[in-house]
């Protein structure tokens, strides 16, 4: 339309903004030595570490607002990390055996725990790495003396009023010093929809795109952009002509803020229906029992996939059965009654427990990893297991195994879970002995096998992120391959469309877990491939079912039936696409 350069992210606050730019200096972070200690001497250290902790909580008490929500509980979760049960004698027993000083201890564990979380492939997860981050570096920052808890040396923080402040990244205690500053926008070239920091613009209505790529090698600083939170982009050097539509656009766009807000309450409550009557269940993926909370808040009917592996991931030992049972019945209670698919550990690879990190596996994604692990750990998973079992005597929780890649492993899992069952009876505990006990398809074996292992699992749920990966032979971390990871690949597509067929033959129930299944274009196709259960980031729920309820069931069908008759995956994709501009 225009002749201008344009920034492609991610839409996390609503809005159009036309204002020159203000380019936040990175902070210079302070190198800290690796000291040598004695045992005495770690005695004074773990005394300064537990002050430092104090100082850091009574911080975070004070910057709480009650009339902020969002703000609160941000706040509220780093309080929890700052008291964790699990993680903070990590710290004292990493700092008892070392012997070196706290800083050097308390930083490997955070950077350990983090990098954890970032390997998992998963945006939400990679955005409480930060979190983590966040909350200890207060406590840092309270070890080198800083009286404000920073841990960092600071540039020059002021930020001018009528500005759209630009940085890589932005923590979630520095965003908090944002909300008064007078800034009219945020562009960072990390984060996404779900980040602390995307939380906080839209509780302040403040517009915002997150993961803008290239944003700071294109972008001078005082240089006049347009801030373009509807559709998700930056206009580097906007002509007049551009300028003016975009003063247009957002005039109208304050108009209909109001109607915006209680379309969003219709869509929330509204049922996940195309125009023609089909009918889609739309569940979250989450990673601990509070999540459901949020979930439930936008719409989700339960959870598709609760991640268990983070309960262990980071720890000397495995959690006991009785404190997996209660973050297991957390989420069972705090769905009100949805079901919950709970997968049980898939550690290895990217995600791996104590055991594994001295294992130097020259092929990680293809070795001791998920039910292959748990096998060989009978007695760690039947724990598991009975954990999981006595959680579902307080509503519909499911069980789901990963990375089944033969019947043979399916009967071996299953023969655990009823010798769990047969050990709640022996001990009268109560559960439900009807449990659902579902696999995930994520290997291509499994899912050219998906008709047999159908006739023996009550459910089956595609994850995209790895079958793609296993069927490309592609390391979707690794910049030099990561262009064949798509999964608009045609034969990701027919794994895809024969695990669906297979369980429609079966009348076994199929849904989709991976990230493919929180992209609205994608979902279009899978609909049309006879795909009704979906599960995703809370993020990606209302774009979905927004999708959905625009959409006929009839359009996707034909869509489908037309890509699978393409060759390539950039054929698929502009098909897709151009089969959407139909509903614009």
């Amino acid at each position: 339309m225009f002749n201008v350069r344009k920034l492609e992210g991610l839409s996390a606050s609503r809005g159009i903004v036309i204002a020159p730019v203000y380019r936040l200096a990175e902070e210079v972070p302070i190198i800290y030595p690796r000291i040598k200690i004695n045992a005495h001497e770690a005695e004074l250290q773990w005394k300064r570490f537990e002050q430092a902790l104090e100082q850091s909580r009574n911080d975070i008490n004070l910057l709480k607002d009650d009339r902020n929500k969002e703000q609160t509980e941000i706040l509220n979760a780093h309080l929890m990390m700052l008291s964790d049960p699990e993680f903070i004698p990590q710290i004292k027993t990493a700092l008892f055996s070392r012997l070196v000083n706290i800083e050097a201890v308390l930083k490997d564990k955070v950077d350990e725990i983090a990098g954890m979380l970032r390997a998992a492939g998963d945006t939400y997860l990679a955005e409480r790495a930060v979190d983590i981050e966040d909350a200890f570096d207060r406590v840092i920052g309270h070890l080198a003396q800083n009286p404000d808890g920073s841990k960092r040396v600071k540039a020059n923080r002021f930020i001018p009023p009528g500005t759209i402040l630009i940085a890589r990244s932005i923590k979630p205690s520095e965003a908090l010093s944002l909300k008064d500053s007078g800034i009219l926008g945020i562009i960072l070239e990390e984060g996404g929809a779900t980040s602390h920091v995307a939380i906080l613009a839209r509780s302040w209505r403040i517009p915002a795109v997150m993961g803008v790529r290239g944003l700071l090698e294109v972008v001078a600083d005082g240089e006049q952009i347009i801030l373009d939170a509807v559709d998700g982009l930056v206009v580097c050097e906007p002509s007049a002509d551009t300028i003016s539509t975009y003063r247009a656009r957002s005039r109208t766009d304050h108009r209909l803020e109001t109607e915006t807000a209680v379309e969003r309450v219709a869509l929330i409550n509204a049922i996940a229906e195309t125009t023609d009557g089909a009918v889609m269940t739309l569940r979250a993926n989450i990673a601990q029992a509070e999540d459901a909370i949020a979930a439930r808040e936008v719409g989700a009917e339960g959870v598709g996939l609760f991640r268990s592996e983070f309960l262990f991931l980071g720890l000397a030992d495995f959690p006991d059965e009785d404190t997996q049972f209660l973050e297991y019945r957390a989420v069972v209670e705090n769905v009100n009654g949805s079901p919950v698919i709970i997968r049980t550990l898939d550690a290895g690879a990217d995600k791996m427990v104590a055991e594994q990190l001295d294992l130097a596996e020259k092929n990680p994604l293809l070795g001791w990893r998920a039910v292959r692990y748990c096998l060989d750990r009978r007695e760690m998973f039947k724990t598991q297991l009975r954990a999981l079992l006595r959680a579902s005597h307080y509503g519909d929780l499911r069980i789901m195994f990963p990375m089944i890649s033969n019947v043979e492993e399916l009967d071996a899992v299953l023969d655990v879970l009823e010798e769990a069952k047969a050990e709640c009876v022996r001990d009268e505990l109560s559960f439900n002995p009807a449990v659902k006990a579902g696999i995930m398809i994520e290997i291509p074996a499994a899912a050219v096998c998906a008709d047999m292992l159908a006739k023996k699992a009550d459910f089956l749920s595609i994850g995209t992120n790895d079958l793609i990966q296993y069927t490309m032979a592609v390391d979707r971390e690794n910049p030099k391959v990561a262009h064949l990871y798509d999964c608009y690949n045609p034969a990701v597509l027919r794994l895809i469309k024969q695990t669906i067929d297979a369980g429609k033959n079966e009348r076994t129930d199929v849904s989709m877990c991976g990230e493919m299944a929180g992209d609205p274009a994608a979902v279009f196709l899978l609909m049309g491939l006879g795909l009704r259960n979906f599960s995703m980031d809370s993020s990606s729920l209302m774009p979905v079912k927004e999708l959905v309820r625009k959409v006929s069931l009839a359009d996707a069908v034909e869509l489908a039936n037309a890509a699978m008759e393409l060759s390539a995956a950039r054929e698929i994709r502009k098909l897709v696409q151009e089969r959407l501009k139909n509903y614009e």
